[in-house]
């Protein structure tokens, strides 16, 4: 019956029955039944040659109009914007209609990969940088309007930091959202300012921005102040002893309105009360008397890690790493003194690490990113450019993954908030 339906109507077509009938005209027939039920080919001239019936237009089998999807119910929108995982992505929804951008909020944008700053780009016009995604392995191009006399020295969280060099005089820049917080001008010692990641705290008011680098090669004091402070704030305890240069291998995080460092001579890690500026604790170190690792301290949602990289940094197969807890009470709950406790798994979760810093991340949020698996950068030439790789903590494998080989050492976390 579906193709006695389809036949076109015609006076001298007949249609085969059960019965032996006359073989049907088929003349009648459309050119795609007989390109179907024939062995031979037909060219285009003798298709156009072909006489033309009358057929029959079939009513439309959706019998309905194209939904206006600006009046989904606003909830269903909701939903939805929760489920969108790109940045990109998550804007680009945002703006398909006044409805649907009144349903979008910030706050419901999915956590993020960072985005990595190219370092030697020459596709760079005026004020645009291009960064890597680690998400969605693109390449953005971002407009970051400063003028000639302010550069970009690093980032924290979701602001990237800059310095005018002729005023002294630093700011927060957020490249998505073109917001700006104003800080103090920095301290006349500090000639090359160095940023310091502050832990996972996207709130500006709770937020500790650290600058280093002075004129002294061997000795770099750490600098603190919050965005609205006057100035910014000496940590008086001269523990960072850091050697410029390729062997600048100490590792920071800061945590719950404290500083972790490691020491690069000792190899111990001092735990430091921003507020007070006064060293609470100093943790020994717990690998074994050797050299030739690289110390990353990184916040693991409310973990405090301690990520030892061995082997030649610029090579990409010999590489091990080793990861350490930070315990500070007994199985009872008792306080004791901290110390470290080495771990063989972090579980669901992924760390990224990039130029001595890293942040931790769940992998059922990214799809496609193993969990248990430390995604990390490697220099390139001479420590100026970076490239990703991935490593696995169980198998202890590592694999270069696909992307640029131009990185800087500059990233951040995109935000709209």
């Amino acid at each position: 019956m579906a193709l006695r339906r389809s036949l076109p109507c015609s006076n001298n077509a007949t249609l085969p029955g059960t019965d032996r009938a006359a073989e049907p005209d088929r003349s009648d027939l459309p050119p795609e039944l007989i390109c179907a039920n024939s062995n031979r080919s037909i060219t285009m001239a003798q298709r156009q040659s072909l006489p033309c019936s009358k057929k029959v237009t079939l009513p439309d089998t959706d019998g309905a109009e194209e939904p206006d999807w600006s009046d989904l119910p606003l909830e269903l929108v909701c939903v939805i914007t929760q489920k969108i995982a790109d940045i990109s992505d998550f804007v680009r929804f945002g703006v398909v209609c006044k409805r649907w951008r009144c349903a979008v909020r910030a706050s419901d944008l999915s956590p993020q990969l960072p985005w990595i700053m190219h370092e030697y780009d020459k596709y760079k016009e005026g004020n645009c940088r291009r960064f890597y995604s680690l998400l969605t392995r693109k390449t953005c191009t971002v407009n970051i309007p400063h003028s000639g006399d302010t550069s970009l020295v690093g980032s924290t969280n979701n602001y990237l930091l800059t310095r005018n060099w002729q005023t002294h005089e630093c700011s927060l820049f957020n490249p998505l959202t073109k917001e700006e917080l104003s800080l103090p001008p920095t301290p006349p010692e500090i000639t090359f300012p160095s940023w310091v990641p502050t832990g996972p705290s996207f709130d500006p008011s709770s937020m500790y921005v650290v600058i280093s680098r002075s004129r002294n090669l061997y000795f770099t004091p750490l600098y603190v102040c919050r965005p609205g402070d006057h100035e910014w704030i000496k940590i008086r305890d001269p523990y960072t002893p850091l050697i410029e240069g390729k062997f600048k291998n100490s590792g920071y995080t800061f945590y719950d309105g404290k500083c972790y460092a490691s020491d690069l001579k000792t190899r111990s890690t001092k735990v430091i009360d921003l507020a007070t500026s006064t060293v609470l604790h100093v943790v020994p170190r717990p690998e074994p008397s050797s050299t030739g690792f690289y110390v990353y301290l990184v916040v693991s949602f409310g973990r405090i890690l301690r990520v030892c990289q061995y082997g030649k940094y610029s090579s990409k197969k010999n590489c091990l790493f080793r990861i350490y807890q930070l315990e500070t009470g007994d199985r009872d709950g008792n306080q004791k003194e901290p110390c470290w406790t080495e771990i063989d798994s972090i579980n669901n979760q992924f760390l990224f690490l990039h130029d001595r810093h890293g942040s931790a991340f769940r992998a059922e949020d990214f799809p496609g990113f193993e969990g248990n698996s430390i995604y990390f950068s490697k220099s390139n030439f001479m420590g100026k450019t970076f490239q990703l790789f991935s490593y696995d903590i169980k198998e202890k494998k590592i694999e270069e993954l696909p992307g640029p080989v131009n990185l800087s050492h500059h990233w951040f976390l995109p935000s709209l908030c």
